[in-house]
């Protein structure tokens, strides 16, 4: 393909391709097979972060599709974007299966691992013994005969998987209007584009796109480009094949990386696409920022011997947004009578027995406040034991749990709580803070209330699971991994900060940055996080060139637990 203009991505990839010729007339040092070691590595963290980013796109459709009345509108585009990932992992899964069978050749076992959701990964290349072996990949894909067909089938099934995900761009109705992807063969006549034939100018290409709509030319051509792989190379007036190119008396570790690189591309246009058709539906966002399991019943008070229905459902809430509420309690329970808040209800339990409440919630629905009905029923009863913790019967170790006893019957100093496998110290107010030490799985906490008389009576007994504190964000000014930061801020970074992102309910969490290191596509080096976040003078010399690059950053920290984490954060500065 000729004429287009090159992406700074395929700049890096056809560098890589010189690199790889310029090997055939040297013998290569350790240092240099174990660079493509390295560069395996960056090219394997920029594939995690494209992945992520295309990801977030999904929560999107999943975002809209939350209203009934857009599923209509959403669905048809989401099962386009599916179809683009149910590709894009079998091309993925194709190609390491490949180098692990190249791989295998030399090592004399499979180079590949399947995660949970059936994507295939590769080992670690620092992990091959025979780094510099030159047989292997030549003799797999570039020799005459098996090798070479061997090899072509790498690069047909790229440019397959670039033909259906340029057709599922392009293929749809629109009013009166069927857009396709087309082409002029005959000289003459638009006819349907075989998407097995390989255009071979750009004239071509400008021909196969005036079936499209005129909006989408240029999303459709650069996918189109990006994953186009040419038939022939030249090199001082001879001319090699792909195949030759990729493979010949290439090391098998630098052929490695060339499959990652080919699965960095195949993911960059996954992402791509995904973000098209996601821009293709036309419905508004019903916001929300936090999912979490909800169980409910119609009252929350049972006798010993009877039953109840309870429900688990998922709630989704932004919790950015505070809600409007209406409300009313047993004889005011008619609209009329209703009480107007906003966040939450106070509820008194002074009047012992059944209660009821009815009332309204107002949510944004297409950009609107609609109220939302809802009942609520509670029962005043007996005195009873509670345990009141806000992050769910969940106890982290290493952070100060607060936790809460309440007695009803009982006044708060009449009430204490006793632990196992945590400790307890009081707060005041009725709280505590529970601490647990490492290699805790679970601990409980018991209620007891003191009677007028000096006796204690336990009032029940309460179960946590123990769990190691969440992993934190590594914030480069307002940016975290998969973002985008503004030129500016990199220019002028003096280091990184490391915090819980919102969602994660740990408050007043102070972590140690002890050190990391910095690199930036492109440019040789690396720069150093030191003690406290702080940028040396060579990762600040790195940002500084860092316009329209990939910045990866590695983070080493400990929180109050005790224990030591590595971070990534990995952005582009535009």
């Amino acid at each position: 393909m000729s004429g287009g203009k090159e992406t700074p991505r395929q700049k890096m990839i056809g560098m890589m391709y010189l690199v790889l010729l310029a090997m055939l007339a040297m013998n290569v040092s350790k240092q240099i097979i174990n660079a493509f070691v390295t560069l395996n590595d960056k090219l394997a963290v920029s594939e995690k972060a494209v992945i992520a980013k295309t990801e977030g796109t999904y929560q999107l459709f999943d975002a809209k599709m939350v209203l009934p009345a857009n599923k209509k509108i959403v669905k048809p585009w989401l099962d386009r974007a599916h179809e683009v990932k149910a590709l894009a992992n079998g091309l993925s899964n194709f190609l390491v299966t490949e180098c692990s069978f190249m791989l295998a050749s030399v090592e004399g076992k499979p180079w590949h691992e399947t995660d949970e959701s059936g994507v295939a990964h590769l080992l670690p290349l620092m992990d091959v013994v025979t780094k510099d072996d030159y047989d292997a990949p030549t003799r797999i894909f570039a020799a005459e005969g098996e090798g070479s067909k061997r090899g072509q089938e790498l690069r047909k099934s790229i440019h397959i998987y670039r033909d259906s995900i340029c057709y599922i761009m392009s293929h749809y109705k629109e009013g009166k209007n069927n857009w396709s992807f087309g082409a002029t063969f005959d000289g003459t006549s638009l006819v349907e584009f075989d998407l097995h034939t390989q255009l071979k100018s750009r004239e071509e290409l400008n021909n196969a796109l005036k079936t499209c709509n005129p909006k989408d030319t240029a999303k459709i051509a650069n996918v189109y480009l990006s994953l186009s792989q040419p038939e022939m190379y030249s090199n001082h007036d001879e001319e090699y094949s792909w195949e030759m190119t990729m493979f010949d008396h290439a090391p098998v570790v630098a052929a490695g990386a060339m499959f990652t690189a080919f699965i960095v591309d195949i993911r960059n246009a996954e992402s791509a696409v995904v973000e098209y058709l996601y821009a293709k539906v036309e419905v508004p966002v019903f916001n929300f920022n936090k999912i979490e399991p909800l169980a409910f019943s119609r009252t929350s008070y049972i006798n010993q011997g009877d039953s109840i229905d309870l429900r688990v459902m998922i709630a989704a809430y932004d919790s950015t947004e505070v809600p409007t509420i209406k409300y009313g309690i047993d004889a005011d329970t008619l609209p009329e009578n209703w009480k107007k808040v906003t966040g939450s209800i106070s509820i008194d339990g002074d009047k012992p027995g059944p209660h009821v409440v009815k009332g309204q919630i107002f949510v944004k629905q297409k950009g609107e406040k609609v109220g939302k009905n809802w009942t609520y029923r509670y029962t005043v009863g007996a005195p009873m034991g509670v345990v009141a913790q806000p992050e769910m019967r969940v106890l982290y170790q290493g952070y100060n749990n607060v936790v809460e006893g309440t007695a009803s019957g009982f006044p708060a100093d009449m009430v204490s709580l006793s632990g196992s496998g945590c400790s307890l110290s009081a707060k005041g107010n009725g709280q505590y803070i529970a601490k647990v030490g490492r290699g805790t799985r679970n601990a409980s906490i018991t209620v007891s209330g003191r009677k007028a008389d000096g006796s204690s009576v336990s009032l029940g007994k309460f179960d946590f699971v123990v769990r190691p504190m969440p992993a934190a964000t590594v914030y480069f000014g307002k940016t975290t991994t998969g973002g985008k930061a503004p030129y500016a801020v990199a220019r002028n970074a003096s280091g990184i900060r490391v915090a819980y992102d919102p969602s994660i309910p740990l408050t007043n969490v102070k972590f140690n940055i002890t050190g990391g290191t910095v690199f930036v596509a492109g440019l040789p080096g690396k720069g150093s996080v030191t003690a406290g976040g702080r940028f040396d003078p060579k990762a600040k010399g790195l940002l500084r060139q860092s316009r329209g690059k990939t910045v990866s950053i590695q983070v080493k920290y400990k929180g109050p637990d005790g224990i030591g984490k590595i971070v990534p954060c990995i952005f582009t500065v535009k």
